[in-house]
């Protein structure tokens, strides 16, 4: 389940005959609530019983989708102690804290939560949690340390990367764990996002399900938990799809161990439930060029898209202008699609196709329900736009941000 460009329009025309989009609303994130359950019931049934299913908060921190996820019995993942303070604040049925860098204070305080995994990144990291926790459930990140094909910001796993203890190191890996009887009681591995090569990623999972078996070996019942992560690749074009019960079926295969009962499992996936759950609507403020070419000026840059405007042509998207309610079906031609910031670079894409932009037109950017507004850039201070989510009805999910809070974030 995908929302589509007519999906968008309805919402879109549902937000505004409700009174729900104002003059000062140049730009709005929607987000169907519907499309997020949908893909919280897929991951369930490819996964089964064995698992359980974390999500990640960095994909979509907003307050009303956190709450959502965790009153479906689903757990939240934080890549952040400030992100650790929001799922505290909406008491899913479990945390997991993945921070690739943690304090000793934040340490402490993530201990008086309760109910958190924390996941160390390295052997040294651990022994500081060790040191300041009696309670926690407490894992190991490992590097798997392979090449999962996956474009180079996404990959997370090579040979150096700066995520994880190398499982190369796995003899003091093994003889840390073994140091501390049932203290560290989960192994966690995250190798790459977007990669569309299954074998690869099964293979890095098969890795450390083999490292905690050789622990176990030694230590009966030492490793309880392998938490693979998340990473599963999103589509963002409507003729091409991917099944996540092909995945699920593939690491079955070559894990059978996390479908048996010899290890609880648990899943990080992000990117997968919101972005094909969210468009966004920014108005068009001018078009510039001829009959053939056009730079079109819109109100959503490289604030909003920050992953399409410094790494252009990895992040592509569909599109689709809107004038007086209806979408534009006319000769496309070719489209520079400009944003509001003063610096060369703010284009959400170059050379696309769209139709010939006019002022007061609304341009609507499909699968952004993920790792858009998430990333959000204070460049040029411009306001946080109004989120609108649908869950049977339109409703504000999110007020547009004031000048007063913008000046207060400065002071």
């Amino acid at each position: 389940m995908r929302l589509q460009s007519n999906r968008a329009l309805e919402l879109f025309n549902t937000a505004q005959s409700d009174g729900l989009i104002e003059e000062l609303d140049t730009t709005i994130i929607f987000y169907d609530l519907d499309i997020l359950e949908q893909r919280l019931k897929t991951v369930r049934s490819a996964f089964g019983p064995s698992y359980k299913h974390s999500v990640a908060i960095k994909s979509n921190p907003l307050s009303k989708v956190l709450e959502y996820i965790s009153k479906n019995e689903n757990g939240l993942e934080a890549a952040s102690f400030e992100e650790l303070c929001l799922a505290n604040n909406q008491e899913p049925s479990f945390t997991v804290w993945d921070s690739p860098v943690k304090t000793k204070a934040e340490i402490i305080e993530a201990e008086k939560m309760g109910g958190v995994l924390i996941n160390a990144d390295s052997l040294d990291e651990l022994e500081l949690i060790l040191a300041h926790t009696a309670q926690s459930k407490i894992g190991l990140r490992i590097n798997p340390q392979v090449n999962t094909g996956s474009h180079g910001s996404m990959s997370v796993s090579g040979q150096y990367s700066k995520f994880g203890e190398p499982i190369a190191n796995r003899a003091s890996i093994i003889e840390a764990i073994l140091r501390h009887p049932k203290r560290i009681t989960a192994l966690h591995v995250h190798s790459s996002s977007q990669t569309t090569d299954y074998d690869r990623l099964c293979n890095a999972i098969r890795s450390v399900v083999d490292l905690a078996n050789e622990i176990n070996q030694v230590s009966a019942a030492q490793i309880e938990t392998i938490d693979i992560g998340g990473g599963f690749p999103v589509s963002y074009e409507a003729a091409r799809d991917f099944d996540i019960a092909d995945y699920a079926e593939k690491l079955k295969e070559t894990c059978p161990e996390l479908w048996n009962g010899t290890y609880q499992g648990i899943t990080e996936f992000g990117r997968y439930y919101h972005a094909n759950a969210g468009f966004t609507a920014t108005r068009i403020e001018g078009s510039k060029g001829d009959s053939e070419n056009q730079t079109i000026i819109t109100h959503a840059g490289a604030d909003l898209f920050l992953r399409e405007a410094y790494n252009p042509g990895v992040w592509p998207h569909e599109y689709s202008v809107i004038r007086a309610g209806n979408e534009v079906k006319q000769t496309l031609i070719r489209t520079d699609i400009g944003g509001p910031l003063c610096f060369g670079g703010d284009y959400i894409q170059k050379e696309v196709l769209l139709p010939k932009c006019q002022q007061g037109d609304w341009l609507f950017v499909l699968d952004t329900g993920a790792n858009s507004f998430a990333l959000w850039s204070r460049h040029c201070s411009r306001s946080f736009p109004k989120v609108i989510g649908f869950d049977g009805k339109a409703q504000i999910f999110k007020k547009r941000e004031s000048i007063e809070s913008i000046i207060g974030f400065w002071s």
